[in-house]
């Protein structure tokens, strides 16, 4: 696929969504046509998301309890692809699963189709659908992912999402569905009135422009309450807020804000809606939101109390405590209800199963003073960016530390804790993280196709580059692409500098204070090694 073929398409005429429900009314059909023209005209740029990352649902659903299917084999749906930034990096980590993206937005899938058909996969597919039109038909899942779209849909179609996760789900599956939730999103429900009362005065304009000029608005609202003592003083939370929106990319905040949709609800309404769609509510994919025994004992017992046993209760009345705005809840079918651990005991064997890999962030877990050596081990492991398991940090220790009495309650109490705060992510399975060889290493075809097809042909427009945690990996250019294109087959460090250097390929970097240096091409070439290798792409 060539450059000019990836490009900005916009409608010429309105587009018309056809469904096989006579029931919706005519005003309601006129918004699912409106919400589907407003994602054709103005794209919603396409990216992973780690959260929904295969390898980490198998691993929370372990966590839960649950025994959910193998990465290999496994069949995989996600409601809403858009462009298929979401899937396309975890099609191309695990070949031997399946995927299959639907999207209301033609344009969007045809992009998306362009994107993987360029790079060359076979195991994804995106399709033109409307989430009414599946049925029992459509076959079985073994992951359903539905990120960012419920709270942005009439109710109709909600409920029709929990459907699908009940009955398009197989016995052992698992679905993830995020939405807006209250509290918290009652503090931003303040600027999506703002904007959608100031927005009157534009409506003869398209979305982006819509768009603009709403966020004008908020910016002179922002100002005005800036300039004022008491409303400074008093809407503070209400400044730093808007302040956001206004960083924030003009299609997310078009979809986020000006859709005809946006319906945050009470993470007790949504179980509710859930259940009565036959799904069994697991959790919080953020297992703090679920898990309140890392918390401070006096704030645990004070919810414990209020929920009084009951599980819902416990993460309504977290929410109502943390004034929680957003969140990723794990579903299941009904019959798998007595098997989910709702009462936060994580099994030794479970752990001993998962792999664990840091997330580069030092988010509240990780203690100041490393004073503990169980702590320090699991540090260094977590320093090293890759892959680590139990037994990994029993050999770690009894290697740099010989003579240290492990007490093992105690590394997988601090593994849990780490879990649950973010600071570990989780894998079910593990995944090769292999370092160049000479002579030996290559890079699959696919692998290198998926950089060019985002950095030359134009791809990034569309979606973001993923990495195999299905994070975005923003440091990948033309540098690499270029390294990487001459490791198709396996060579030497000396080829690969001798062909760096007859092309002229330099690289430049600006310090801080504005000093401009040029990177030595052995020191260039050993940091791209290394990042290819983190990226998981060598193979032998």
């Amino acid at each position: 696929m060539r450059k000019q073929d990836i490009k900005q398409k916009t409608n010429t005429k309105k587009n018309t969504v056809i469904t096989n429900h006579s029931t919706i009314p005519d005003e309601l059909q006129v918004n699912i046509n409106e919400l589907k023209d407003s994602y054709d005209s103005f794209l919603y740029v396409s990216k992973p998301f780690s959260s929904t990352n295969i390898n980490n649902l198998q691993a929370k659903a372990k966590m839960y309890g649950l025994t959910p299917a193998p990465i290999k084999g496994a069949r995989v749906l996600e409601l809403g692809a858009s462009c298929g930034g979401n899937l396309i990096p975890q099609a191309l980590y695990y070949p031997e699963a399946t995927f299959t993206g639907i999207d209301l937005s033609g344009v969007q899938v045809q992009h998306g189709n362009e994107i993987i058909q360029s790079i060359g996969l076979t195991n994804v597919t995106l399709l033109e659908k409307d989430i009414l039109d599946i049925d029992e038909s459509f076959g079985t899942f073994d992951y359903i992912i539905v990120h960012g779209i419920w709270s942005w849909v009439p109710d109709i179609v909600k409920d029709k999402i929990l459907s699908i996760c009940n009955v398009n789900l197989s016995d052992n599956g698992i679905a993830y569905v995020s939405y807006n939730t209250y509290p918290g999103w009652k503090r931003l429900e303040q600027l999506r009135d703002i904007m959608l009362y100031s927005e009157k005065r534009a409506m003869d304009q398209n979305l982006l422009e819509r768009t603009l000029y709403t966020k004008n608005v908020l910016k002179m609202v922002a100002d005005t309450m800036n300039s004022d003592e008491r409303s400074r003083t008093q809407s503070d939370y209400k400044i730093n807020n808007i302040q956001r929106v206004l960083n924030s990319n003009d299609y997310y905040v078009a979809h986020e804000y000006l859709e005809a949709f946006n319906d945050p609800v009470y993470v007790s309404e949504f179980i509710e809606r859930a259940q009565k769609q036959g799904c069994a509510y697991i959790g919080d994919e953020a297992l703090q939101r679920s898990f309140i025994s890392w918390l401070a004992d006096d704030v645990a017992n004070n919810i414990r109390t209020l929920s009084n046993s009951n599980y819902i209760d416990k993460e309504q009345f977290y929410d109502y405590v943390y004034d929680t705005q957003f969140r990723m809840s794990l579903l299941t079918k009904q019959s798998n209800e007595s098997k989910i651990n709702h009462d936060e005991t994580v099994t030794v064997n479970i752990l001993n199963s998962l792999y664990y890999v840091s997330t580069s962030s030092n988010k509240e877990g990780v203690p100041s003073d490393w004073t503990d050596t169980v702590h320090i081990a699991i540090k260094e492991l977590m320093d090293t960016a890759k892959q680590f398991t139990v037994q990994d940090i029993i050999d770690h220790i009894n290697s740099k530390y010989p003579g240290y009495n492990i007490d093992n309650n105690h590394l997988y109490r601090r593994l849990l804790v780490l879990i649950i705060t973010g600071n570990l992510n989780i894998c079910g399975e593990a995944y090769p993280i292999l370092p160049f060889v000479e002579n030996e290493s290559y890079i699959p075809e696919p692998f290198v196709n998926y950089m060019k097809t985002l950095i030359e042909d134009g791809g990034n427009q569309y979606t973001a580059f993923g990495n195999m945690y299905n994070q975005i990996d923003e440091r990948i250019d033309n540098g690499v692409l270029f390294v990487a294109k001459l490791l198709t087959k396996p060579t030497t460090r000396d080829t690969l500098l001798q062909i760096m250097d007859e092309n002229g390929l330099t690289v430049e970097r600006t310090t801080k204070d504005g000093y401009t240096y040029q990177v030595p091409t052995e020191q260039y070439l050993k940091e791209v090694l290394i990042h290819l290798e983190y990226l998981g792409y060598f193979r032998k």
